[in-house]
């Protein structure tokens, strides 16, 4: 009986292309565990060095610190698909996507991971083949009446779960949990709200009644219990989160109220020691005059309003940190209770509550003041609350992985952020053109100081035109509105790794053809400029 070896020939691996045989520093990854592991923190691959993955099609760069490029083989070494710098925190399928012909990739059985710049420098294609001495050529295992090396087929999609899909389940678990502790405070401080805006109505607004019954409205939040002593152990902490982690502020009545609607007699007969007293006694009967400084009628003046800011410890691991981060990020100053909250890692949880006054309200320590008539009856949009400008933190980046594993280019504290904004085509180029005007250039220079000279990952720009015309024309007339968008913002500084360009012509039109039925001429184009413009994203890094 013959015994044949295969590939004699071959004293080590050699990755076999169009320009030579390349020596190969080979690791193969045969079991679970080391198709798992694969490059996971290392700090870098070797130019000639390469990790192959047995029985495993696809691949994820998950914990990873650099781009790799990626190789996908049938089972006698050929090289099915390329995927060139595959970057860290992606997965790659060696069947997904379709060759330059549009046909589907044939199904590989292994993957072999070399070196970022390795298919470009070596110049691979589909068609060429690696070469192991532990391999059986496809004539040999004919030969042999063999199929090759025993099948232990790893698809790798649990891998990718278990490294990928994994923990961001238990992250999406981890928030759902944070999220739900927060959920169930809120609605435990708005019942200690009303809560204690009950026993301001009764209590003449007195601001100790409204705390105590705030406090005792706390007590499920901070342990409750069954007898006396768990009950006074679980009010003592509420009391103590009261007076470290609690702001209580009276918006109404107003300080301009108890100047408007004092009633000395009241004063009198309560003995208030000269606080001034707005009285609740025959409501349905008194005037319904606005006062001259509060902009209120004594209706008004009766109601008591809450604003009460509690601050909430997040518990979450991971999430609770997360949470922190994005609060001092999003955090403008403009509220000092807020802010102190946060900077004690605090979640802030605000709570308003408005209730009828039922007893003579006795002006506070400290009235809010709220001067002037209002809207005259109006309501007007307060508008959106104020955002910080800052791009996230620099622990942010390192925390969430924003900016990779180093700092941004140039140091500092920030990362880039995503860009996408739309250009009226009209405002770029004139009718039916594509070179650049003034204030086109003018749109795009602010572009690029937006970018604040970050390196990006994707540029994409998009051109679209209105239905005017041919299909062809318009395709080619949009391309070269694209491109020339795309050569002004590289030629003047834009830092991308990779750019994309397309012409979409009158596809995806904001304005429709009905809309602008019966119109010809310049009418015509003035109702289809919505449809010329041209969409610009950034994609950070």
């Amino acid at each position: 009986m013959t015994t044949l070896d295969p590939d004699a020939s071959a004293s080590a691996p050699q990755l076999l292309t169009r320009n030579g045989a390349h020596p190969l520093q080979l690791q193969r990854a045969d079991s679970f565990l080391g198709r798992f592991l694969g490059l996971m923190l290392r700090r870098t691959l070797a130019p000639d060095a390469g990790l192959l993955l047995r029985d495993c099609p696809s691949v994820h760069t998950a914990f990873m610190r650099f781009a790799i490029d990626v190789l996908y083989l049938d089972r006698d070494g050929v090289v099915l698909k390329c995927v060139p710098q595959l970057r860290p925190w992606r997965a790659s399928a060696g069947r997904a996507g379709r060759d330059a012909s549009g046909r589907r990739y044939p199904r590989p059985a292994h993957t072999l991971e070399l070196a970022a710049g390795s298919i470009a420098r070596w110049q691979v294609l589909p068609g060429d083949r690696l070469q192991h001495p532990q391999w059986f050529t496809a004539p040999v295992a004919a030969a042999c009446g063999a199929t090759g090396a025993r099948r232990t087929r790893q698809r790798g999609a649990a891998i990718i779960e278990l490294a990928v899909v994994g923990p961001l389940l238990t992250m999406l678990g981890l928030g759902t949990v944070q999220y739900s502790q927060l959920f169930f405070a809120k609605n435990t401080l708005n019942h200690a709200a009303m809560l204690a805006a009950r026993a301001g109505s009764v209590g003449n607004a007195r601001m100790a009644a409204i705390r105590d019954a705030y406090a005792e409205g706390l007590v499920p939040m901070y342990g409750g219990g069954q007898d006396a002593g768990k009950l006074a152990a679980s009010l003592a902490k509420a009391q103590e989160a009261l007076s470290k982690r609690t702001t209580i502020e009276m918006l109404n009545p107003t300080k301009e109220a108890f100047q408007d609607f004092n009633d000395p007699a009241l004063q009198t007969l309560l003995d208030t020691k000269g606080k001034r007293v707005i009285s609740n006694r025959s409501l349905a009967f008194r005037a319904n005059t606005v006062g001259a400084a509060s902009g209120e009628t004594l209706q008004d003046a009766n109601l008591i309003k809450l604003r009460i800011t509690h601050g909430v410890e997040p518990v979450v691991p991971i999430i609770g940190s997360m949470y922190k981060v994005y609060l001092k990020w999003q955090d403008t100053g403009a509220d000092p209770v807020r802010t102190k909250l946060i900077n004690d890692g605090l979640v802030p949880v605000v709570s308003h509550v408005t209730v009828q006054m039922q007893s003579d309200a006795i002006e506070p320590d400290s009235p809010v003041s709220s001067p002037g008539a209002g809207n005259g009856g109006n309501p007007v949009n307060p508008g959106d609350p104020p955002v910080t400008t800052q791009p996230p933190p620099r622990d942010a980046c390192v925390m969430f992985g924003i900016c990779g594993n180093n700092p941004p280019p140039g140091g500092g504290n920030t990362c880039p952020v995503p860009i996408a904004t739309t250009l009226n085509a009209d405002t770029l180029f004139g009718f039916d053109d594509a070179k650049l005007q003034p204030d086109g250039t003018k749109a795009l220079d602010k572009l690029i100081a937006d970018a604040n000279g970050k390196t990006y990952d994707t540029l994409t720009v998009t051109g679209y035109t209105d239905p005017i015309g041919s299909e062809t024309y318009n395709l080619d007339l949009s391309k070269r509105r694209a491109e020339a968008v795309r050569a002004y913002l590289i030629d003047h500084g834009l830092k991308v790794d990779n750019v994309k360009v397309v012409g979409a012509g009158s596809a995806s039109p904001l304005v429709l053809p009905e809309q602008c039925a019966g119109k010809s001429g310049a009418a015509l184009q003035a109702c289809y400029a919505p449809n010329r413009r041209v969409v610009v994203e950034l994609k950070p890094k």
